[in-house]
C-alpha cells in the first residue's frame, strides 16, 4: 500500500488521540528512548519475512525516520527475495540491509533499536525473551505464543526487562475499529448480551503430502527448532498453523484477532475490562481424511456472567460478511471488520425502531498496519512504553485461545485460575499447559 506521508501522519495521529495514545511523533519530536541523543531514526530488523514483512512494509511507509537494517529467515531463497523487493520499494531506508540464517547473530547487531518477531507460533517466546534480554524492543506477531505457559514466560520477563514491546493485533489501530468502538460508547445498541466472532472458510479435507528430504536452501533444524523432531514435509512447512506443534489452527490465529477486538467493544460497552471467563467450552469437526491436525469447523463458547461471546469457524457467512465481529445488543447489532462497520437497529413488530442504521466501507485492511507500526517505532524513539497492544493485552487474547482448543482437545469445560495458572480440577487439560522443548533450546525462565 502506498501511502502518502502528510495523509498517513494525519491519519496516524487521529488514531492515536482515538486510543488515548500520545506516543505518534513527527520528524522534528524526536525522543531518545532507545536511540542515543545524536541519532536521528529507529533501525530495525525483521525475524522470519513471510508475514513479517507486511509489518516491515507497515512500519517503513511514510516513515523516513524509519529504516530497515537487518533480515532473517532460515529458507535463503525466501530472505533473498524479500530483501531484493524491499530495496526495490524502499531504497533510501533500506540501504544498510544485512542478512541472517541465525536469529541469535541479527540480536547480537548493536546498531538495531527493534526487531519484528514474525517466525511460525512455537518459535515466538523463545526470541521474543532472547530479542528483551538483547536490549531490543519487540513486534510480536500474533497470536504471541503456541501455550499458556509460554504467554506468561512472556508477561514475567516484559515485567523483568520492561522493553517497548507491541502485539502483532493492529485491528485496534484500525480506523474502523476505532470509530466502531466510539459508536459502542454511545450506548446506542441497548442491553449486550452476546458478541459474535467468526471466520468463513471451506471444510474440504487437505489431501495428504509425503514427507520428503528438505531443500538445501531451508536450514529445516533451525526451522524446528523447540518443535518435537519430525521428518520434513513441505505441506506441514508451508501450512504450519494447522499443525499443533507450530499452531493452533485458525481459532488462534484470526481467533485471536477478534477476540481481541471483542473485548476492544466490550471495554467500550463498559462491560468488561479483560478478565478471564467463568468457563469456556469448545466442540470442532475435522475432516477424517484431511491431512491437518487442527479442525476446519469450530465453535467455542466464552461464558460471563452477563454475556457470552461465540467463535465460529464456519462456511456460511455471518451477516454478509466472511469474517468479523458483532455485539449484540436489545436495540441494535453493531458488525464491524477490516472492510468497515455497520450499526443495525432491531426492528420491532410495528416496523417500530429508535436507532438510525449507520454503514461505513473502505478498503480492506486499509491503514491498520501502517497505524500500528507507527504507533510502535514512535515509541521506540520516545521510549514511552506506550504501545496500542501492549504483551498483556496480546498474552489475554492468545490464552483464550488456547483454552478453547484445550477444551476440544480434551473434550471438557475449562475453567482457567490465572492466579495458580493452571485448569480448576482437570487434569487432562493441564497437560496441554507447558509444551516440551526440543533439545537444546529451553523454555525461557525469568
Amino acid at each position: 500500500m502506498t501511502t502518502d506521508r502528510r495523509e498517513f501522519l494525519k491519519y496516524a495521529s487521529a488514531m492515536a488521540a482515538g486510543l488515548g495514545i500520545n506516543g505518534l511523533l513527527t520528524d522534528k519530536a524526536m525522543g531518545k528512548g532507545l536511540l542515543a541523543s545524536s541519532e536521528t531514526r529507529v533501525n530495525l530488523g525483521v525475524i522470519g519475512v513471510g508475514m513479517g514483512c507486511r509489518d516491515l512494509q507497515g512500519a517503513l511507509s511514510g516513515q523516513s525516520w524509519v529504516h530497515c537494517i537487518a533480515m532473517c529467515d532460515v529458507n535463503r531463497t525466501r530472505l533473498e527475495e524479500q530483501a531484493a523487493r524491499f530495496k526495490s520499494e524502499f531504497p533510501s531506508q533500506t540501504s544498510e540491509i544485512k542478512l541472517y540464517n541465525d536469529f541469535r547473530q541479527l540480536l547480537d547487531n548493536k546498531n538495531i533499536h527493534g526487531v519484528i518477531i514474525a517466525t511460525p507460533d512455537h518459535w515466538h517466546t523463545y526470541i521474543f525473551a532472547e530479542a528483551l534480554k538483547a536490549g531490543k524492543a519487540v513486534y510480536i506477531e500474533k497470536p504471541v505464543a503456541n501455550s499458556i505457559a509460554e504467554c506468561n514466560a512472556m508477561l514475567d520477563l516484559q515485567k523483568k526487562y520492561k522493553r517497548v514491546v507491541t502485539t502483532g493485533l493492529w485491528q485496534t489501530s484500525q480506523k474502523y475499529f476505532v470509530e466502531a468502538n466510539e459508536i459502542l460508547k454511545t450506548g446506542v445498541l441497548g442491553d449486550v448480551y452476546k458478541v459474535q466472532l467468526w471466520l468463513c472458510q471451506s471444510t474440504d479435507p487437505r489431501p495428504v503430502v509425503e514427507d520428503a528430504p528438505s531443500p538445501s536452501t531451508l536450514n529445516y533444524d533451525m526451522w524446528l527448532g523447540p518443535a518435537r523432531e519430525r521428518p520434513h514435509n513441505p505441506y506441514r512447512v508451508r501450512s504450519w498453523r494447522s499443525f499443533w506443534d507450530y499452531g493452533g489452527g485458525q481459532q488462534t490465529d484470526w481467533g485471536v484477532h477478534w477476540i481481541d477486538s471483542a473485548f476492544d467493544g466490550l471495554e467500550a460497552l463498559g462491560l468488561s475490562k479483560r478478565v478471564f471467563p467463568k468457563a469456556v467450552y469448545s466442540t470442532a469437526y475435522k475432516n477424517p481424511k484431511s491431512f491437518n491436525e487442527t479442525p476446519s469447523c469450530q465453535t467455542t463458547i466464552f461464558q460471563y456472567d452477563h454475556f457470552h461471546i461465540e467463535w465460529a469457524q464456519q462456511v456460511a457467512n455471518l451477516y454478509n460478511r466472511n469474517q468479523g465481529v458483532a455485539w449484540i445488543g436489545s436495540k441494535a447489532t453493531l458488525v464491524c471488520n477490516r472492510e468497515g462497520y455497520e450499526l443495525i437497529p432491531y426492528v420491532g413488530r410495528n416496523s417500530e425502531t429508535s436507532v438510525e442504521p449507520v454503514k461505513l466501507t473502505g478498503p480492506f485492511e486499509e491503514g491498520g498496519i501502517e497505524a500500528h507500526t507507527a504507533n510502535w517505532c514512535a515509541a521506540i524513539r520516545d521510549n514511552s512504553g506506550m504501545t496500542n497492544s501492549p504483551v498483556e493485552k496480546g498474552v489475554f487474547a492468545t490464552i483464550l485461545a488456547h483454552m478453547a482448543n484445550i477444551s476440544y482437545r480434551t473434550g471438557t469445560t475449562v475453567v482457567y485460575d490465572p492466579g495458580k495458572r493452571s485448569f480448576i480440577a482437570n487434569d487432562a487439560a493441564n497437560q496441554y499447559l507447558t509444551p516440551a522443548y526440543r533439545t537444546p533450546w529451553k523454555l525461557p525462565e525469568v
